[in-house]
């Protein structure tokens, strides 16, 4: 695949501007199943797209790419919900973003999903720095998981331990920010090992919520300087977060 096939797969040709990836790591174990997790999901991923093209800059100059893990192991989900198998090109253009229903069952591989993130980021990276692409920002990772990392026979994992460092790495290399959102049953002491300053614990969260404060954070680290360092942008994505729910609030009793 040439440089002007992957760009035009992924948003129209234009003079050079900056690009932010945004990579979505979502757990489709089947504790999402059981706990109807993954249909209140599925419901608020469908108003999102609209959510996220009102983030500044998001909807002019954001890519965005979904990875799986649970159901089918991992996959990496076509974002626009046009291929049913892997996509060609798993970054699209946020205002394309349309997924596919979601399925749950199985274990929680979350150590691999995050891993096959990880490797979708660096290759759009290099495609994006040899086609003479610029980043706007460093990658924004999220993931989104209600469970326990497992092995693949579903027996509790320990490989996060060994993710930890390598997200530490990736971040002081300025090659990513990672963000972990750990709804009811999700392991706590894993998002803080693996999110230390960007894990969010979010007991009896509705989804669509969860989605909410995932916007206000991709706003807030959208538009941070690549310079700046990992803790000061997500420091400054929670104060973000808090803002954007005080202001939901206010508009919630006063509407």
């Amino acid at each position: 695949m040439t440089d002007s096939t992957v760009l035009r797969d992924a948003l129209p040709a234009q003079a050079p501007r900056g690009r932010l990836l945004i990579t979505l790591v979502v757990d489709t174990s089947e504790s999402m199943r059981e706990s109807g997790r993954i249909d209140e999901l599925n419901a608020a991923l469908r108003g999102w797209r609209e959510e996220l093209l009102k983030v500044d800059p998001v909807a002019s100059i954001g890519e965005i790419a979904m990875v799986t893990f649970g159901f089918n192991h991992v996959q990496v989900i076509d974002p626009s919900g046009r291929v049913s198998g892997p996509p060609a090109q798993p970054y699209v253009p946020v205002r394309e973003f349309s997924p596919p229903e979601l399925r749950a069952d199985g274990v929680t591989p979350l150590v691999a999903g995050v891993q096959e993130a990880l490797r979708l980021v660096a290759v759009r990276r290099r495609e994006l720095r040899e086609a003479g692409m610029p980043m706007k920002n460093r990658p924004l990772v999220y993931l989104i998981t209600d469970g326990v990392p497992t092995d693949d026979k579903g027996h509790k994992s320990n490989d996060w331990q060994d993710l930890a460092p390598v997200i530490r790495q990736q971040e002081s290399g300025k090659h990513i920010l990672f963000f972990a959102f750990g709804v009811t049953g999700a392991d706590e002491a894993v998002l803080r090992a693996l999110a230390p300053e960007s894990y969010s614990s979010l007991t009896d969260v509705t989804m669509a919520r969860v989605l909410s404060l995932m916007s206000a954070s991709i706003e807030s680290a959208g538009n941070a300087s690549r310079d700046q360092p990992a803790e000061k942008v997500y420091k400054d994505a929670r104060e973000h977060q808090k803002q954007a729910d005080r202001i939901r609030e206010w508009m919630r009793r006063n509407g």
